[in-house]
């Protein structure tokens, strides 16, 4: 009798656990965050002053496009433009070079895989000093429909990404590790987009770090924007790269990214009101509402990176 007990209490159980996992997939959706991937859309060429956005030209690596790009290219800080680099085929894919940078497209099993150079060497005359600007490449993307944050239950990261390269072209001894590196970064903005809120617009940078010349293992980073005259004075939180993956990006070798950072923003969200920011705003006044991805170098360094399966995937209630 009392096996028979155990063993209608465990039928029941699992039949439980079916229960609510069919419920939660009933009453909730996916959305990729961000789209067109495959770049099949074409990518807007920005200019290199980060105060003018005008697109001055549309990159198309995979032929002509009907529908409007949904990616820009920035170069701000660069003493370079893409403007009038033509696209060149190679083994390697699809490239757009000047002296300064380079960014390739190549169809690789489905995917797109996206390489990004810059050439420190060939930007700066001498070592950067405290306030002066530095070279970005980034591939940036405004989401026509924000999500908000409150609403996801599951937000989901995932790529693969190698270092190609990363050399310092400046004299050792002029190195200060507080003004000089290169850093490749994903960034997305965490925004108020509640229009009856006294901090509406207000907005946090929340970065995903994949490299940073300085250390094997980046730490956790929360501080404002500053350190150049059209910085944004926002908060910026950026987590530590163990949460993001183990590996030490070095010798080409490939990792891999899968992971659920709701929680990441959420504690970012919270960093910010103890810091001083966000003091007008809500946690579900916020919403995801772009994202940008590249090099920054403010130092004299040569470096390349690599990345192919990129997914931004929420699971949002219903």
């Amino acid at each position: 009798m009392i096996k028979r007990i155990l063993l209608i209490m465990v039928v029941l159980t699992v039949l439980s656990f079916y229960a609510c996992k069919n419920n939660l997939t009933s009453n909730s959706v996916k959305v990729e965050i961000i789209t067109d991937t495959n770049y099949a859309n074409g990518i807007g060429l920005e200019g290199s002053n980060s105060g003018n956005t005008e697109v001055i030209r549309v990159l198309n690596p995979f032929g002509p496009s009907k529908s409007e790009p949904s990616w820009n290219l920035a170069q701000w800080g660069s003493r370079y433009n893409l403007k009038d680099a033509k696209p060149v085929k190679g083994d390697d894919g699809i490239s757009y070079s000047d002296s300064g940078k380079s960014i390739v497209f190549k169809a690789v099993d489905g995917s797109t895989q996206i390489s990004m150079e810059m050439f420190g060497s060939k930007e700066y005359d001498s070592p950067r000093k405290f306030g002066e600007d530095w070279p970005h490449i980034l591939l940036e993307q405004k989401f026509e429909i924000p999500q908000s944050i409150n609403n996801i239950e599951i937000l989901n990261l995932n790529l693969d990404f190698r270092l190609l390269f990363s050399e310092m072209k400046m004299k050792p001894d002029l190195f200060n590790p507080e003004l000089h590196t290169t850093q490749f970064t994903i960034y997305l903005t965490i925004q108020n987009r509640n229009l009856s809120s006294k901090g509406y617009g207000d907005f946090i940078w929340f970065g995903l770090p994949l490299y940073d010349y300085r250390y094997d293992e980046i730490e956790e980073y929360a501080a404002q924007d500053v350190g150049k005259e059209d910085a944004s004075n926002k908060f910026i939180y950026s987590t530590a790269s163990k949460n993001l993956f183990k590996e030490i990006p070095k010798d080409g070798n490939w990792i891999n990214v899968s992971k659920d950072i709701i929680g990441i923003i959420r504690n970012a969200f919270i960093i910010a009101q103890q810091r001083g920011f966000l003091k007008e705003s809500e946690y579900d006044d916020m919403y995801i509402t772009t994202t940008n991805m590249g090099w920054e170098t403010p130092g004299t360094f040569d470096c390349g990176i690599q990345y192919k399966n990129l997914k931004l995937t929420a699971t949002i209630k219903k």
